[in-house]
């Protein structure tokens, strides 16, 4: 499945990366040790490069068994990353496939990379990045429903702790900030016995839930906690979404 996120440069300007997320179930794949990589010129993930990004990932992965990990668009480049059993032929593919579409200005390379470095430490999206990827997919399903976000509504936050403790301290800390408990869950089989259901009444535009969120998840991380997200109802039709 390709998400994709932002990331923030060293002057704190916003360039986003697609990531094949379901790589990290296999990363890293020691039949495909060769890291393979395409820059084009292109400032903006328009039709003709949407097109072209399509053709070179299936020539790739037809031609040489090539993986698609990622794609990075950062000051006006089109970086794209493969993961390959080689580099044989990778240079007349990708020219190939850049003279179907027209010609682009590039840059292109290979190297071993047997550990997947540039995927899992790169590529691959932080805990914030995951946030921001689930945040936006649960407000695409309430938008494609009808919803109305600026609406508020009770929302469900859902925290899981190691120790009984370190999660009654999250739910003190918190209370300070309107959250209230809904219920208390335990699952004995897991590391993260101890879950807790906070709720609070406010709209669900982006901004609100990314600062909601990421408050969230950093005070359970603060008692060794997971925060496993959110969920609510519509905000006119009173059904359920998550």
């Amino acid at each position: 499945m390709i998400e994709f996120y932002e990331l923030f440069d060293d002057e704190n300007v916003p360039y986003r990366c697609d990531v094949d997320l379901d790589l990290i179930d296999t990363a890293p794949q020691e039949d495909k040790n060769w890291l393979l990589w395409l820059f084009i010129k292109a400032d903006v993930l328009d039709e003709r490069l949407i097109d072209f990004s399509k053709d070179l990932i299936n020539t790739l992965e037809t031609s040489m068994e090539g993986v698609f990990a990622g794609r990075v668009m950062k000051e006006g480049w089109a970086e794209f990353y493969f993961y390959a059993p080689h580099s044989k032929r990778f240079e007349n593919i990708t020219f190939d496939v850049i003279a179907r579409h027209g010609g682009y200005a590039y840059e292109r390379g290979s190297s071993r990379d047997s550990k997947w470095e540039m995927y899992l430490d790169n590529l691959f999206p932080d805990p914030y990045g995951l946030l921001s990827i689930q945040n936006r997919q649960t407000i695409a399903a309430l938008v494609e429903a009808g919803d109305d976000l600026n609406i508020a509504r009770e929302v469900e936050h859902y925290l899981f702790f190691q120790t009984k403790t370190s999660m009654e301290r999250a739910v003190t800390q918190l209370s300070s900030y309107a959250y209230e408990v809904k219920e208390y869950v335990t699952d004995n089989e897991s590391d993260y016995a101890y879950g807790v259901v906070l709720i609070k009444t406010e709209p669900i535009t982006p901004e609100i839930v990314s600062d909601t969120t990421t408050s969230l998840y950093e005070s359970a991380i603060q008692e060794h906690g997971i925060y496993e997200g959110w969920s609510t109802i519509l905000g006119e039709k009173n059904n359920g979404a998550e």
